[in-house]
């Protein structure tokens, strides 16, 4: 394109919309930097709102719908206005939204009415959001864009009632849309929530570092690390889940001075650390600006007192439902003290499992989810072989026993490298399966379930499909011998 374009006003303006549909935030970023501050203020406002700093956000959207003209940028500075209005909580927000719903094209229409089922989940009117989002699929059936993030808000609302089941079904649908490359980095944040309330701790951990290099969206990545940072704590490792806490708030740009909700956050990974003074100075810059935001900042508070010795925080009423029915399980693991002081039953996670069936096809479930694990594979024939042997085997007892691509020993030894780097990715983290001494070893994280194995007389159904040497030993065997293992 003519560079001479590119730096006028129009193509600035053309450069903003590629960058904001594509939710490539940190190009947006950089752009708004080299051009002038009155040029493309919706695209500022958005910035700004991601970033909650809403009243300059509100700011901007009102000087913006007096320049906007009718079209698209019209449509996004009111969709922004609302934005802001509810992150005030501004009264007539709703009415902002429902003004720019009736009055927009379908696409706009369901652009808007994503946005506008963020803030009512946000506002815990989950029944309306998932209402606002199922009509925005219809509008945004042709934008695999957006209707990622539909899927990913959808997913966010199934845990919050307590729903793991749909949130992984819907998780599922938002995988094929996105499919790969950038539409697939919207779905970390969705996957960091649903693995910490599986209990999938070293899941999260993995998915929020690969968000590092993938997400484009601060504000995304931030709340993505804070997860990473739960989840790291309640696998012991404090100090670390301190380090992701600060990294989260740094991308907010808050870490030493300012105000944001994610300080909440990061006071409560100092308070799990047993660092009181910081924790308080955390806090005392944590803003709430919404109902969200307001019960994880009374945790916050609450456990400061606690820790310090104080009275406990007495709960409004809102508190005292907020607490009845929490939604947040990590919060159950995370203060369990604090809970238990203001008779909150806790409860203990959900156990993580893993299923494989040999009876048949190589199948595998994780916490009831199958795997998309495709049984001709090697990486399926080391899986196998594994779960009989009980979790362990040695290099050389694998590379006799499978059915590996390549005529020499070499060949043998890098087919079976890129199988245990294939069965790593299905199970979803890197220490999934560890090589030490020349021993293969599958991690003891999740508790493995006996593998299930054919019916008597049916031994030819074992591991169906596969041509390993162990597996042809192993029907032989069972065939001759005339009873299941």
């Amino acid at each position: 394109m003519p560079q001479d374009w590119l730096r006028s006003e129009l193509g600035g303006l053309a450069l903003a919309w590629l960058s904001f549909r594509g939710m490539q935030h940190r190009q947006l970023d950089d752009l708004l930097d080299t051009r002038p501050a009155e040029q493309l203020l919706p695209f500022r406002a958005h910035l700004h709102l991601i970033h909650r700093r809403s009243e300059v956000a509100l700011n901007l959207a009102r000087f913006s719908v007096l320049q906007a003209p009718d079209g698209p940028t019209r449509s996004l500075t009111l969709t922004q206005l609302a934005g802001a209005a509810a992150m005030l909580d501004h009264p007539h927000w709703k009415e902002l939204y429902r003004f720019q719903i009736a009055e927009s094209l379908p696409f706009y229409r369901g652009m808007a009415r994503v946005q506008f089922a963020f803030d009512l989940q946000q506002h815990l009117e989950l029944g309306e959001a998932t209402s606002e989002l199922t009509w925005a699929l219809g509008d945004l059936r042709h934008d695999p864009t957006t209707s990622t993030y539909v899927y990913r808000t959808l997913v966010s609302i199934a845990l919050d009632t307590n729903q793991p089941g749909a949130a992984l079904k819907t998780l599922r649908k938002a995988e094929s849309v996105a499919q790969d490359g950038l539409l697939s980095s919207e779905l970390f944040l969705s996957r960091v929530l649903l693995t910490v309330s599986l209990a999938q701790y070293p899941i999260t951990v993995h998915t929020a570092i690969s968000a590092r290099e993938h997400a484009s969206a601060p504000d995304r990545l931030a709340s993505t690390l804070v997860m990473g940072a739960k989840a790291l704590a309640l696998m012991g490792q404090t100090f670390e889940a301190v380090l992701m806490a600060q990294e989260a708030a740094a991308l907010h740009r808050v870490l030493d001075s300012g105000r944001h909700a994610i300080l909440n956050h990061l006071t409560l990974a100092y308070l799990h650390a047993g660092d009181l003074p910081r924790a308080q100075e955390a806090l005392s810059r944590a803003d709430s600006y919404a109902q969200h935001a307001g019960t994880l900042s009374w945790l916050a508070r609450a456990e400061c007192a606690r820790q310090a010795g104080g009275e406990p925080l007495p709960p409004g009423d809102g508190i005292r439902a907020q607490l009845a029915t929490l939604r947040w399980s990590w919060v159950r693991a995370y203060l369990p003290a604090l809970l238990e002081q203001y008779g909150v039953v806790t409860f203990t996670p959900p156990e993580w499992t893993v299923r494989v069936s040999l009876a048949g096809p190589v199948r595998v479930w994780m916490s009831g989810d199958e795997l998309p694990l495709r049984s001709t594979r090697p990486e399926a024939g080391l899986l196998a072989l594994l779960v009989t042997a009980g979790g362990q085997v040695s290099r050389e007892r694998a590379l006799d026993a499978l059915d590996l691509p390549g005529r020499t020993p070499t060949a043998r030894r890098k087919a079976l490298s890129a199988a245990a780097a294939a069965l790593r990715g299905l199970l979803g983290w890197p220490q999934a399966l560890s090589v030490d001494g020349g021993v293969l070893r599958l991690s003891d994280g999740p508790r493995w379930e006996e593998p299930t194995l054919p019916e008597r007389g049916r031994e030819d159904f074992f591991c169906e499909g596969r041509f390993d040497p162990w597996v042809l030993e192993w029907r032989e065997e069972r065939a001759l011998a005339g009873v299941p293992e």
